[in-house]
């Protein structure tokens, strides 16, 4: 054999396998991008299916926190009232909705205004509730409203 055929050869040969890596890259790399597809679309089902569940248990919280609007600001909030209103949260919390908060909802929100709450009601146990208790519980609530709209994503602009 002479040179230039071994060189031919070797250059044949080294082409050759290149094909044959060259394809089973390919193949492996199909494989690959199917199984991220069908994974994407397994947590994309997830996270609809998260979203209607809590679509249905958020209205009954979100209407829970009416007690102490903005505007106009309510007159007849008590100390009592504030008692019963903490109940009912916790009464939702294990009973229907607790499990679908997201971790940052349920720990700066939902948590935070239960704190509040018992902080309060802990100096004060009756009469109508004080203006600052009031700000103070209307803004906890707001917070939560926030928290729950963002885990539904009920407030961006349009679809994704």
């Amino acid at each position: 054999m002479t040179p230039s055929e071994i060189i031919t050869t070797v250059i044949a040969s080294v082409g050759g396998s290149t094909v044959i890596v060259g394809g089973v890259a390919a193949w492996l790399g199909k494989i690959w991008a199917d199984r991220i597809v069908q994974s994407q679309k397994f947590l994309q089902d997830i996270d609809i299916d998260l979203r209607k569940r809590r679509l249905e248990v958020y209205g009954e919280l979100w209407e829970a926190t009416a007690l102490l609007p903005k505007w106009p600001r309510a007159n007849d909030v008590t100390y009592e009232k504030l008692l019963e209103f903490s109940i009912s949260l916790r009464t939702w919390y294990f009973k229907k909705g607790g499990m679908y908060l997201s971790r940052s909802t349920q720990r700066d929100a939902y948590s935070t205004l239960q704190d509040k709450l018992s902080e309060i009601l802990v100096v004060k146990k009756s009469g109508p509730i004080s203006p600052e208790h009031y700000t103070e519980v209307r803004e906890c609530c707001s917070a939560l409203r926030t928290g729950l709209a963002s885990d539904i994503q009920s407030r961006r602009e349009g679809p994704v």
